[in-house]
């Protein structure tokens, strides 16, 4: 059935944000499992036509990674949002962040093992033909700088009801997952808690382990990737910035073992 846009076309809405290799397509693929009905995924929009009618749907759930949410909040998509989206009922924005180190060293092992950063010299984060790519390691730095600002309420560009994730603690926590799943007045469940993403979905599985953790994802040590990038330089080179280890200090505490990255001389308070 076809809805002109300026009628509910979503009774739902999730506008996700987050970096690539945060664990946005797990933790989207579990918000979607507690939907009882079927839910509308399309990832990482960058861009799409103006309409004037759309398909109706229960349950949309937009994705954006590695996008400045304050570009966001003035681009086309979101001032013209019912001409791309169509009108929606209920509107969630919600936050990912993921602590940098372990972030960092995922989207770094990523490009290796596409076959890029051969050398300490001229690496990227990202694939250079993608516009939103953040192939830039200072942009892809700058960005997940943004998003801790948020993650903090130190910004405000996402509109309430806007609902922050620590992708650490939704990982470590069972509580926490069941207060995300309040927030989004969803009914709590695990079920699908220890899938990999990606072997039937959006996703790329693993940087480090592909799908070898395929059904039991919570063995994985995703809290523990940074210490496999200890001795690459250009790893080591995105901790010079002491704005990147005082965020992450505020919104994940203390990593233990981490300070072994941190520059000589560098003090944090």
């Amino acid at each position: 059935m076809i809805v002109p846009f300026f009628l509910i076309v979503n009774d739902i809405e999730i506008c996700f944000h987050g970096m690539a290799r945060s664990g946005n397509h797990a933790v989207i693929d579990w918000i979607s499992s507690m939907y009882p009905g079927k839910v509308d995924h399309w990832n990482n929009v960058a861009k799409c036509p103006m309409k004037l009618g759309f398909r109706r749907k229960s349950f949309l759930i937009r994705s954006h990674e590695n996008r400045s949410i304050a570009e966001m909040s003035t681009d086309p998509l979101e001032r013209y949002h019912d001409l791309y989206f169509g009108k929606t009922g209920k509107r969630f924005n919600v936050l990912l962040v993921r602590d940098p180190f372990n972030l960092f060293a995922s989207r770094l092992q990523q490009q290796l093992n596409q076959g890029f950063n051969p050398s300490s010299h001229g690496f990227i984060m990202g694939h250079p033909r993608y516009k939103y790519g953040a192939h830039e390691p200072e942009k892809f730095v700058g960005i997940w700088k943004e998003h801790a600002q948020e993650f903090l309420a130190t910004t405000s560009y996402l509109k309430e009801p806007k609902i922050v994730i620590n992708y650490n603690r939704w990982f470590l926590d069972q509580d926490y997952r069941q207060q995300i799943a309040s927030a989004l007045e969803l009914q709590y469940s695990d079920r699908s808690i220890n899938r990999v993403v990606g072997l039937d979905s959006a996703g790329a599985g693993s940087s480090f382990d592909s799908f070898n953790y395929s059904g039991k994802g919570s063995e994985m040590k995703v809290l523990e990737r940074w210490k496999k990038m200890i001795d690459n330089a250009n790893y080591r080179s995105l901790f010079e910035d002491e704005e990147v280890w005082m965020l992450s200090e505020q919104i994940f505490g203390h990593l233990p073992e981490t300070e072994c990255l941190r520059p000589e001389g560098m003090t944090i308070p």
